[in-house]
């Protein structure tokens, strides 16, 4: 379930900006497509941050980053080229080392086409451990208590049976600013995956993705099926390490 807007109880806290959907972040239907949805969320996350003091800049002189682990994503409607959106996101609360923050993406009218919670981590660089950020540091005020959907991203469980459906190499155009291949570009590879048919003719109206491990260029990597996967309604993609099927990416999409 998608939150309205005043269920949310918006307050100034939250950051929002507003752009059209630019033709390089469409699918083939002419929508904002589900792996540059996940990307421009992830890139005002960092904005957002930064402007709290925890951004990208100011923990990598800590030796820190923010890593996201999961996320869940509900949709009504993809917004279509050339649409006005709003994109509106916030962080909630603090769990141990699980930091949550919240989206939506709005038409011009304010219709919410777009909501979801993500769940990241705070890694220190050197040791490759999670940390936590103070309650002080980490003061989000009421935005704690607003929440675009009531779920919080769920662990995917693996199957026991698979089928292996491609295998490749990380190449250089998949990595990001960090040298780790883009947390975008696993969603493409499972989506591509997926039958053709079902992907132009159907309306995805959930995802929900974990990112399990970085994978670098000239990782070799499998992705796979369940074998018993058999609705056509719900098609869940794995990605493991092909030396040592070690895993890095688990989603879950469902269709209308």
């Amino acid at each position: 379930m998608i939150m309205k807007e005043d269920q949310v109880n918006p307050i100034p806290p939250a950051y929002e900006e507003t752009y059209p959907v630019f033709s390089f972040l469409l699918d083939p239907m002419k929508r904002l497509s589900i792996p540059a949805a996940f990307g421009i969320l992830g890139d005002a996350a960092g904005r957002d941050a930064a402007r709290r003091g925890w951004g990208y800049d100011e923990l990598l002189q800590r030796n820190q980053a923010w890593v996201l682990i999961r996320s869940k994503m509900l949709i009504n409607r993809q917004p279509l080229w050339g649409e006005q959106i709003t994109l509106r996101t916030w962080p909630k609360l603090m769990e141990g080392v699980v930091a949550y923050r919240d989206f939506q993406i709005f038409d011009s009218q304010r219709n919410v086409l777009l909501a979801g919670t993500t769940a990241w981590t705070l890694m220190d660089l050197a040791n490759r451990r999670p940390v936590r950020l103070s309650g002080k540091e980490y003061d989000t005020g009421d935005l704690a208590k607003c929440h675009a959907i009531p779920d919080k991203p769920a662990k995917i469980s693996w199957p026991a049976q698979k089928i292996i459906v491609n295998e490749m190499i990380a190449k250089f155009g998949q990595l990001d600013m960090n040298n780790h291949v883009n947390n975008t570009r696993y969603i493409e590879w499972i989506l591509n995956e997926l039958p053709i048919e079902i992907l132009m003719k159907r309306q995805i109206s959930e995802v929900e993705v974990n990112f399990l491990a970085e994978v670098r260029h000239h990782d070799e990597m499998q992705i796979f099926f369940p074998a018993d996967q058999t609705d056509d309604h719900i098609f869940y993609g794995f990605i493991q390490y092909k030396m040592d099927e070690r895993q890095a990416f688990a989603a879950k999409f469902t269709f209308s």
